[in-house]
């Protein structure tokens, strides 16, 4: 009797304690920044020298990753980097401005929660050691498993191996990139409209259009990336290019226009002189030119310059290019400039792209149909040419 006695006690405390213990975690839970609903993704800037368009290569992919897994929500929280302005005429002058994220100044913030970005920005701050996920956190989720719908953490999207979140097939990618950028990305209305009244402008919608992107000072060209492999197109080699197409085209002239889109004002200054009907936005460059460099920048470091001309050169490059470097210039506005110019050149029959992420996402705004010529393959092509001596009618 009085061991069943102490039994049942013992279950009934032992009772007790579990509830008691249920009680104390869901407590700490939503004290400690559990939420009820849907787990979360936040995108961060995970590189601060990282360019405008390499942030929208990576909020592609999480874009993506979140559709594919049917349950993710992301909010974009880009509250540091190259494009962050806090100028106060700027703060004040803008009503676009949300000091959590500078994405919101070009676009209609992406936040798929009901809990506003302060809310978002206060979370982190508040957990330094929040989960990070990746993207096989986001795959699908069989239909027959039951998710709980409380107590998650957010997830930090982590950049690192953002290529398996997406087929590795670059037409797939292209045609899911192209419809992502057309669902999600909602320009501001200032921003749409500078696109328009170009376009407007310089009859995009009557004219054969050519567009022409060429990287100059912001890439710095090493054997070890995907750009140019190192060397840099001459100028001379971009406008042969330009006129060969014009000649494909069949077109006469007077039904041609030329974007050209580039970082270097002398690249410009060439293009008007080329007779190929160049128009260009009224964009920050800068005064540098880089036309056939041929430079290993392999081994150099941002500011670190040694006994190597290259490490002279290669920081020079970078204080006098318009993100990195131009530090008295608004932010803002160098974000403004390369978005639009990625936006144009991504609305030609015909798209001539360098290597990197602003040629990519205007690749991927135009879409699969519209035709792509990779600058840098033509480049090598010719040069392999010019070595067998058969280059003199490379252009006919």
């Amino acid at each position: 009797m009085n061991t069943t006695i102490i039994y049942r006690k013992v279950r009934f405390y032992g009772a007790l304690g579990i509830i008691g213990a249920i009680i104390l975690v869901t407590f700490a839970v939503y004290k400690h920044g559990h939420f009820p609903g849907p787990p979360v993704v936040v995108l961060r800037n995970f590189n601060s020298q990282s360019g405008f368009h390499y942030n929208i290569y990576c909020l592609n992919h999480a874009l993506y990753a979140c559709e594919q897994s049917k349950r993710y929500q992301l909010v974009t929280l880009l509250d540091t980097g190259l494009y962050k302005e806090d100028r106060p005429d700027f703060i004040a002058e803008n009503p676009c401005y949300n000091k959590y994220d500078w994405f919101s100044y070009y676009f209609e913030p992406i936040n798929q929660t009901n809990k506003p970005l302060s809310y978002w920005k206060k979370w982190i701050d508040t957990h330094p050691f929040m989960e990070v996920a990746t993207p096989t956190d986001l795959k699908p989720v069989p239909e027959n498993i039951v998710l709980g719908a409380s107590g998650h953490f957010p997830k930090i999207f982590n950049t690192d191996s953002l290529d398996t979140s997406v087929n590795s097939d670059l037409e797939y990618r292209t045609k899911e990139f192209h419809r992502i950028w057309h669902k999600y990305f909602k320009l501001r209305p200032h921003i749409q409209t500078i696109v328009d009244d170009f376009k407007r402008k310089h009859d995009f919608a009557n004219k054969y259009v050519i567009t022409l992107h060429y990287r100059g000072t912001d890439k710095y060209n090493n054997n070890t990336g995907n750009e140019d492999n190192p060397e840099h197109p001459p100028y001379e080699f971009c406008s042969d290019l330009v006129k060969r197409i014009i000649g494909k085209s069949g077109r006469p002239l007077s039904d041609i226009v030329t974007f050209v889109a580039t970082d270097e004002q002398p690249f410009v200054e060439h293009m008007k002189k080329a007779n190929v009907n160049a128009v260009f936005t009224d964009a920050m460059r800068s005064n540098v030119s880089t036309s056939g460099v041929d430079l290993d920048f392999s081994q150099c470091k941002q500011g670190v310059i040694d006994k190597s001309p290259e490490s002279k050169i290669y920081n020079e490059l970078i204080a006098q290019s318009v993100h990195r470097g131009m530090k008295d210039k608004s932010n803002y506005i160098k974000g403004r400039d390369v978005l639009v110019d990625a936006i144009l050149l991504g609305s030609g029959n015909v798209f001539i792209r360098s290597r990197g992420n602003v040629s990519n996402q205007a690749y991927w705004i135009g879409g699969p149909t519209m035709e792509c010529i990779d600058l840098a393959d033509v480049f090598n092509e010719y040069k392999k040419e010019r070595q067998l001596g058969n280059d003199q009618n490379f252009f006919d």
